[in-house]
């Protein structure tokens, strides 16, 4: 069997990597385990997901099984990813195990092709689910998926559906209507202007914009079967009570976009996706729970085999620092204390970078600014910092980004848990959505969704001497705090008067490929 090849190739593989010791190295501690449970996925043609810690060590773990399965197979990995496994990953499995499967990268599958492909995420859920009548999909149905950065896969697949409409667009269609192409510039134009009035660059569309938005739709609509594609899928979809149609304003063109978005993209996977083809998600902080139940209803996922690797315990606990007693982030008194507090934080850390996450705009923008007025050009605001004594102000998806770049911090500061912001239209809508069946929209979406920004974040401070600073009360005020900070375990809180010797003693370290050991929860 193909579990058994892949095991007894791996072993050999990890073998000849031993440490001096006699034992094996520490990024290496599951990639067994892992293997067997892909290769079995890929030969029962049977659903797999997978939580793995922080790093990319476990890459090889469904590459090998990828490269030794006889037939075709299809990863789906962010650029960065895909980069990796070319340069890295798969010239080491071929010199090292002789093996002879070809990799390509392209954004369709050849003819007869029997390798592996490795294609954008968007590129592989677009086909699937917009597909074009009368033409071909560009990747076969009974080829089995490897989707690593599973992390990402609500975000890729809201976006593959989200139907846009630009300045284009309308263009096409009032020189297809000629004869109502008066009326559809002046309906452009109100629309225009009714969105400059509003302050927000992103929202959801009102009663008077959508009723604008509705004749424009219902003039399109007189051009069916030739309907342009975006007018095409917007009519078909905008109704429906699970979508959203937001704006986006573009000032600088004196421009705006209209988005029209799924609420929930679990119900149009379920359909479209995953009866399809079998496949194996892999990623990090999917779930608190090890079966992913939570994460799997947002996906639409069906019954399937889970395993989720935890942090040892056996290891060296994550720092954590929480002062008391600190005003709640809706206290006015907040924004000075936090400022004071991270000025103090950043003065007392002599040796090492300082990350500080911001997630609300505003107080980002201040942060960086009062940081800037007293540390001068070691401040960075989204952008690259020095390695030895720079302190950097970013959002959460900025870091999530670059968070394996470079020297891991000293300090990380949070100034606020990283829940999703009502003012992004997306998650407004999916709030008010919940809320219309009467579901926990707290629980089930806005806490699982902090949970793991935050064991994504604090992934690169593991192993080190370095302490995570969270400025947030409600994590040790409120229940739903004391889950966050479980699901960052194995923790160990760090006094104010210990503080100082952590800061002191630790120094500037390369992120660490992956945790050095993890233990294993799984269920069938």
């Amino acid at each position: 069997m193909i579990e058994v090849e892949v095991h007894q190739h791996l072993r050999r593989l990890l073998r000849q990597r031993r440490s001096p010791t006699g034992s094996v190295p520490p990024d290496w501690p599951h990639q067994l385990t892992m293997a067997r449970l892909v290769a079995r996925g890929l030969r029962l043609q049977r659903h797999a997901l997978i939580q793995v810690p922080t790093g990319d060590a476990y890459r090889l773990s469904y590459l090998l099984p990828a490269l030794m399965w006889p037939g075709a197979t299809l990863i789906c990995a962010p650029t960065k990813v895909q980069a990796q496994l070319i340069y890295d990953g798969v010239p080491q499995l071929q010199s090292a195990l002789d093996l002879r499967k070809p990799v390509l990268q392209g954004d369709r599958f050849p003819a007869g092709f029997e390798g592996v492909l490795l294609v954008e995420p968007q590129v592989w859920l677009h086909d699937r689910l917009w597909p074009v009548e009368g033409s071909d999909a560009c990747f076969p149905r009974h080829i089995p998926v490897i989707v690593d950065r599973a992390e990402s896969l609500e975000d890729w697949a809201q976006q593959a559906l989200t139907v846009t409409l630009a300045a284009d667009d309308w263009h096409h269609l009032e020189i297809a209507l000629p004869h109502w192409s008066e009326r559809l510039r002046a309906i452009r134009m109100e629309l225009l202007a009714r969105l400059c009035r509003r302050p927000p660059v992103q929202f959801l569309l009102h009663g008077d914009e959508r009723v604008l938005l509705a004749e424009a739709i219902e003039l399109a609509g007189t051009l069916e079967p030739v309907l342009p594609l975006p007018w095409a899928r917007l009519q078909q979809q905008w109704q429906q009570p699970d979508w959203v149609l937001w704006a986006e304003k573009l000032p600088s063109f004196g421009q705006f976009l209209i988005h029209l978005s799924p609420v929930r993209v679990g119900p149009i996977l379920a359909r479209q996706l995953w009866p399809t083809q079998s496949v194996v998600t892999i990623g990090e902080a999917l779930d608190l729970d090890k079966t992913a139940f939570a994460y799997r209803q947002r996906l639409g996922l069906p019954e399937l085999t889970a395993l989720k690797f935890l942090p040892d315990r056996r290891d060296r606990p994550l720092y954590l620092y929480t002062p008391t007693p600190f005003p709640a982030p809706n206290n006015p008194q907040f924004r000075d204390r936090l400022l004071s507090t991270l000025a103090q934080l950043v003065a007392r850390t002599n040796r090492g970078p300082v990350v500080v996450l911001v997630s609300d705009r505003p107080l980002h923008g201040q942060v960086g600014t009062a940081l800037a007025a007293e540390f001068g050009s070691r401040v960075k605001v989204n952008a690259p910092y020095h390695p030895e004594r720079g302190v950097l102000v970013c959002d959460w998806d900025y870091w999530l980004a670059n968070s394996d770049r470079g020297a891991a911090p000293v300090l990380m500061a949070i100034a606020t848990l990283p829940f999703p912001t009502m003012e992004h239209p997306l998650v407004a809508g999916r709030v008010n959505y919940l809320k219309q069946l009467r579901q926990d929209w707290f629980r089930n979406y806005l806490l699982p969704m902090a949970a793991s920004y935050l064991q994504r974040a604090v992934g690169v401070m593991r192993g080190l001497e370095g302490v995570v600073a969270i400025l947030d009360i409600r994590a040790i005020s409120r229940s739903y705090g004391k889950q966050l900070l479980e699901s960052l375990a194995p923790t160990l809180s760090v006094s104010e008067r210990d503080l100082a010797e952590h800061l002191e003693l630790s120094r500037p370290q390369t992120a660490p490929a992956s945790n050095s050991s993890a233990s294993v929860e799984t269920t069938d």
